[in-house]
């Protein structure tokens, strides 16, 4: 009854499939869906029949086969998966019953999935001695043998795709019936609808891919427009921070500094780098700058030159070495600092303070010892050279200490600002900055002279005295006037103690030291002015000290090349024997025994050797020693050479060989680990009695020579060949002007200058000549071609500075800033290096033709020969590494640092600190960010 109700109303599922959760849940669920999909009317309609499987229809229920009851009587036929565990399963034997009781075998379709199935004709029935895949209370239920589907093939791991042609077949023969429809009425529809649902599908495809495109070229756009918002908001807030740079640099060089720094991470404009290189090139006196917790009260050097002491008004005193930056020591006292001195071994370290509390601090044990209190404020110390040690407080109350720190003599006198011992320690000086001051004996403290005769003259004036107390001077009206303490003897007032020094600007001073060797040092608000007296060996000398603001404090040391300056709590480091903070000198000293204008020529090698050709200071011209190999890390210099000027060098790509060229022949010289061998000599084709130099040579990695000569030519000699052949011809201009040229890095492209002015480029494996450049309107004077031969850089006799681009053949940029100068390119081409005559060294960027800035070659040590300017006695070339190398005859051989990143680093150095989030906000105008300028 319940099978007779239910075929008379219309059923909610076409099918009910019944299977072996065991065995076939993945095909069950495989051919639900298939069966759902396949012969849809249209991609609207949901699904094309509803089937029924109880994991993903039946929901939680108590009474589970009550449920599964009603599903039953709600479906319109029954699809069993058959196998053999099917076949032994309770559940599908109970739905089998049920159908079997009501619909019967007439809606019944079965699927083999496993197992056998076999039909015995003459039974009318199952073969039940074969069939494993059904249940034997099936038997008897078909009269005919039914129709079924074989879907053994299909795997319950991996089902497989919906579109699989086997499955597709098998789910037509089960969806015909369910459809009531032929078969074949069902896959042309199936196949019409897929065809229909495609041509949707690109259609929507098209339309959706068009909106996407419009929406992704506006979305484009917009983010070009946003990208190039913030560029140019970034690229004017690096102008106004290197703007606001530069104002500050002559004030306040750390705040400077890190403002140049950001302005670079802005935005790596050519202003940004025209400005790290311009406050890396100021103050080159400046060795380094040191904030202290407090003010800075005191400064003292130690007699080698290599400590400073640095007393604060928090009573802190710290030793640092001779750069300002390494801390040695430590140590401290109740008061504000008065003065600091160190022994004249610099083992140790005096200190005194407000309060009348003294002490010695011992360098080598760390450890400090207290000494007797003074009446009142400590205002001046300082050690014999026998290590006792004087101290004087503001009332003149004068102490003699033993090494052991016991007293051994006292006195009362006059106050005094600096003592000092002389005559071999047999006398103590004590001196005020008023011009009085007395000699005592030593060790009894007894007084042989005692003078406050001399008065200084009403009105302004700031007064020092040196550090020996010999030197004693006040300036008024920018004057420096000397005066003295009487003669021992006679009495008299000796005058003028100190060398006459020159009349400075009449502008406010605040500060004032004196050296006992004429120099002299002038704190006012614009800096410190510091002027070397005029003696017979040198003219006056007058230097601007900028970046500190107007200092309170300043102290020369012993020699008097080394100053330190306080401001506030800052103080600075200055060394008078440094004339560049991005030069670094090797200790080679060149001779200048020429006849003739001369620049050495230079080479790089790739383990960072350096080569030059010139004698060294102190050899004599007969010397068979003209070529030179620096070693930075071995730290030795061989020798070797047979000629007194070779004209280029370089060398091999391995850096074990160094070409050096010479009239009319190129030698080879083997670097040994003591010495320099010639191996080879390569002679130049052409006639004999022509003479010519070489240019440049460019090493193959081969062993094979590429050279240019200045008669126009490039040569070429093989591995082994004892003679060069000619791939360019020779010009046929003056023998006597010669012609300009240089080859790129491996000497595959050459640059020629002609005789008609205009500069030609060959391949030199050829010989081709590939363009022709010319100045319009200038003679050229120098061209340097690129590492990588795509670029050539010419300087023009009128100051034009250009960049040819090969690849384009068309001139990239022309500077219109005048030079004078020579002209070599960087290793890697983005940076171009000019040389004037007169000794100044720019970098230009080689994309945008900028100026970049850079330092000036210092003058020689010893007079320059022949005629010209310092620029034309130097050689100079960059390295694989970007630093840049001079060598000056009469000069030195010197490295720059010639790189943003190194630059970057001496700024932080200088600084000793980060941007404060104040500064940043008031600079900058953003939140501060989370990584500080300076690491």
């Amino acid at each position: 009854m319940a099978g007779q109700n239910a075929s008379q109303h219309t059923h909610r599922y076409n099918a009910f499939l019944s299977y072996s959760h065991a065995a076939d849940s993945a095909k069950a669920d495989h051919l639900r869906r298939g069966l759902q999909n396949f012969a849809r009317s249209s991609w609207r309609q949901l699904r094309a029949l509803r089937i029924f499987l109880d994991n993903a229809s039946l929901a939680a229920n108590p009474g589970l086969w009550p449920e599964i009851e009603r599903h039953l009587a709600d479906s319109g036929a029954f699809i069993l998966l058959a196998c053999p565990r099917s076949a032994d399963s309770e559940w599908v034997q109970k739905e089998i019953d049920w159908w079997r009781a009501g619909p019967g075998a007439r809606r019944m379709l079965i699927v083999v999935t496993g197992g056998e199935l076999t039909w015995d004709h003459a039974t009318g029935d199952f073969d039940w001695e074969r069939t494993t895949c059904l249940p034997r209370t099936m038997a008897g239920m078909f009269s005919d043998e039914p129709r079924w589907v074989d879907l053994r093939w299909m795997s319950e791991q991996d089902p497989g795709s919906l579109r699989d042609s086997r499955f597709q077949q098998c789910v037509a023969d089960l969806a015909a019936p369910l459809h009531e429809r032929p078969k074949e009425d069902l896959i042309g529809a199936d196949v019409t609808r897929q065809r229909r649902t495609k041509r949707l599908v690109r259609g929507a495809l098209a339309v959706i891919t068009g909106l996407a495109v419009v929406a992704g070229l506006g979305w484009v756009n917009a983010v070009q427009q946003r990208d190039e918002a913030q560029r140019q908001a970034r690229l004017a807030t690096s102008r106004q921070l290197a703007a606001t740079a530069l104002n500050l640099k002559d004030g306040n060089l750390r705040l400077a500094s890190l403002l140049a720094i950001e302005a670079y991470r802005m935005q790596q404009s050519p202003e940004a780098i025209a400005t790290l290189n311009r406050l890396s090139t100021d103050s080159p006196h400046l060795v380094s700058m040191v904030s202290s917790a407090k003010d800075i009260s005191a400064l003292a050097f130690s007699t080698d030159d290599k400590a400073v002491a640095v007393g604060d008004e928090g009573g802190a005193v710290a030793v640092r070495g001779a750069d300002g930056r390494t801390l040695r020591a430590r140590t401290s006292l109740p008061g504000r600092i008065t003065a600091v001195g160190f022994s004249k071994d610099g083992k140790r370290l005096a200190a005194g303070d407000d309060k009348g509390n003294a002490g010695v601090y011992d360098l080598t044990r760390k450890t400090l010892r207290r000494l007797a209190p003074q009446p009142k404020s400590v205002s001046a110390l300082g050690f014999s050279a026998a290590g006792q040690l004087a101290v004087v407080d503001a009332v003149g109350t004068v102490v003699l200490y033993e090494e052991s720190g016991k007293v051994r003599s006292q006195r009362t006198g006059n106050s005094g600002d600096v003592i000092a011992f002389q005559d071999a320690g047999s006398r103590l000086l004590v001196r005020d900055t008023l011009g009085g001051g007395a000699l005592h004996t030593v060790p009894e403290l007894r007084t042989i002279l005692d003078s406050d005769e001399l008065v200084l003259p009403p009105g302004q004036f700031l007064a020092a005295v040196s550090n020996s107390g010999r030197c004693f001077g006040y300036l008024k009206f920018g004057q420096i006037i000397s005066t003295g303490l009487p003669e021992i003897k006679g009495r008299k007032p000796v005058a003028n103690t100190c060398t006459d020094f020159p009349t400075l600007t009449n502008e406010e001073a605040r500060s004032l030291a004196l050296t006992d060797n004429g120099r002299m040092a002038v704190g006012t608000a614009s800096g410190i002015t510091v002027v070397d007296a005029e003696t017979k060996a040198h003219d006056s000398q007058l230097r601007k000290l900028t970046g500190v603001g107007r200092p309170s404090l300043l102290k020369f040391s012993d020699t008097g090349s080394r100053l330190a300056s306080a401001h506030g709590r800052t103080v600075a480091v200055w060394n008078f024997d440094q004339f560049s903070r991005t030069a670094h000198a090797h200790g080679l000293p060149l001779s200048d025994s020429q006849t003739m204008l001369y620049s050495p020529p230079l080479a790089a090698g790739p383990d960072g050797q350096v080569a030059w050709s010139n004698l060294m200071e102190g050899d004599s011209v007969l010397t068979e020693t003209k070529l030179h190999v620096w070693s930075p890390k071995a730290g030795r210099t061989l020798a070797g050479g047979d000629t007194l000027m070779y004209d280029a060098l370089a060398f091999s790509p391995d850096g074990r060989t160094l070409h050096a060229g010479l009239d009319g022949a190129v030698q080879s010289w083997q670097i040994q680990d003591t010495r320099l061998v010639k191996r080879r000599t390569v002679a130049f084709s052409g006639r004999q009695d022509d003479y010519r130099d070489a240019v440049m040579i460019a090493p193959r990695a081969d062993g094979s020579l590429v050279i240019t000569t200045d008669d126009g030519a490039v040569h070429v000699a093989g591995p082994s060949a004892p003679r060069t052949r000619i791939m360019v011809p020779r010009g046929t201009g003056d023998p006597q002007k010669g012609l300009l040229s240089s080859l790129s890095h491996g000497g595959r492209t050459a640059a020629v200058e002609n005789t008609k002015g205009a500069v030609d480029l060959y391949d030199v494996d050829s010989g081709k000549k590939l363009q022709s450049v010319r100045l319009d309107g200038e003679q050229v004077n120098s061209l340097a071609l690129a590492a990588g031969g795509n670029a050539l850089f010419l300087e023009g006799s009128k100051g034009t500075l250009a960049r040819w681009d090969l690849d384009e053949q068309r001139f990239r940029w022309q500077s219109a800033e005048p030079n004078g100068a020579r002209v070599t390119a960087s290793a890697d081409g983005r940076t171009v290096i000019t040389l004037s005559d007169g000794g100044a060294v720019s970098g230009w960027d080689a994309d945008t033709g900028d100026r970049l800035g850079g330092p000036d070659i210092p003058l020689p040590l010893h007079t320059l020969s022949g005629i010209g300017g310092i620029g034309e006695h130097t050689g100079f070339m960059v390295d694989g590494t970007g630093t840049l190398w001079t060598a000056t005859e009469g000069g030195e051989v010197l490295s720059w640092d010639f790189s943003v990143n190194s630059w970057i680093e001496g700024l932080c150095r200088i600084a000793d600190r980060n941007l404060t989030d104040a500064e940043w906000r008031r600079y900058v105008g953003t939140t501060p960010p989370s990584r500080p300028t300076c690491e």
